[in-house]
């Protein structure tokens, strides 16, 4: 089972360096001219939950305002000047056409929270901006794309238990690493069936994989009943202790309390809670030393209006 892990660690490897950056960024950018202000842009940033954004003249990024630029524009008096006369115009980029291991070294090299993505090495045409919660939830649906070839033998292993044409019901035991994967490889499978579009399956199978890994890595033991209405899907998860003592730290990208085991397997980063309620459109969690945690996720099948 090792040499089973192994190659899995070996196989999302391969993948950082065969996917393209273009394949993962988002290509809905939030931008502003170099005469906005300050102020602007905080509102803006306010009301989108981001923490930069890149800034751009006749299509080609100029310059790049963090939330740090905002606070200190705060600080000093000059939240309603203009940018252009402030803004940090050596902006780290990276062409579309780059691999994932490059973005991530990027990432790692300076601790950006996104990177915007140009046309290519000798252009400063923005076409996108890539963080590294996209590179993750792409990876998992890659690997959960892969895994789809060995559905039938896993399910059989999976313990599903499908209610009826809109409900399925996984038991999740302890430890088990070879059915990670399983549940949320068969509700993919079964909401493309239904004809669900792929941004809000994709999405959904996130949130189950994540749960799955948690209750393999850190319960006794549960269960997830996943449920298929007109209008949304819910993810109810369910474990055995021995609970979360603090649901605010847990929820920090990259708090974990995964033993060494865990993490040479290549699970326990510390982003399953996070992601899971990133990629939901509700999400609830409570959890109790003596009864264990639930997650109670939903996901609309149509954007909802405010």
């Amino acid at each position: 089972m090792p040499e089973l892990k192994e190659r899995q660690i070996k196989l999302v490897h391969e993948l950082m360096y065969q996917i393209k950056v273009r394949e993962v960024m988002n290509r809905n950018v939030v931008s502003f001219p170099p005469n906005s202000s300050f102020r602007d842009i905080q509102l803006c940033m306010k009301d989108k939950r981001f923490s930069g954004t890149p800034i751009v003249e006749n299509g080609h990024i100029v310059g790049i305002i963090s939330i740090d630029d905002i606070i200190t524009a705060f600080d000093k008096g000059f939240i309603d000047q203009k940018v252009e006369s402030y803004m940090k115009r050596n902006v780290v980029t990276i062409p579309e056409n780059y691999s994932l291991i490059a973005a991530t070294n990027l990432f790692k090299k300076f601790r950006f929270g996104r990177l915007p993505v140009v046309k290519s090495q000798a252009s400063l045409e923005l076409v996108g901006i890539l963080t590294y919660g996209d590179i993750l939830s792409h990876l998992l649906m890659e690997i959960n794309t892969i895994a789809e070839k060995f559905e039938a033998q896993e399910k059989t292993s999976s313990g599903a238990v499908i209610h009826g044409e809109n409900s399925y019901h996984f038991e999740i035991p302890h430890d088990n690493f070879d059915i990670a994967g399983v549940a949320s490889t068969t509700v993919k499978k079964k909401l493309t069936e239904h004809g669900i579009k792929q941004s809000v399956i994709r999405r959904i199978a996130v949130i189950c994989y994540e749960a799955e890994i948690n209750v393999i890595v850190h319960s006794l033991g549960g269960y997830m009943d996943v449920t298929l209405y007109d209008d949304r899907v819910r993810i109810f998860v369910a474990d055995e202790g021995p609970g979360i003592p603090d649901i605010e730290r847990a929820m920090q990208p990259g708090f974990t309390t995964a033993n060494e085991k865990i993490r040479s397997l290549g699970f326990g980063a510390g982003l399953g809670l996070s992601n899971m309620k990133r990629c939901a459109d509700k999400f609830h969690i409570k959890s109790s030393m003596e009864t264990g945690t639930e997650i109670d996720a939903t996901v609309f099948l149509e954007p909802q209006q405010e």
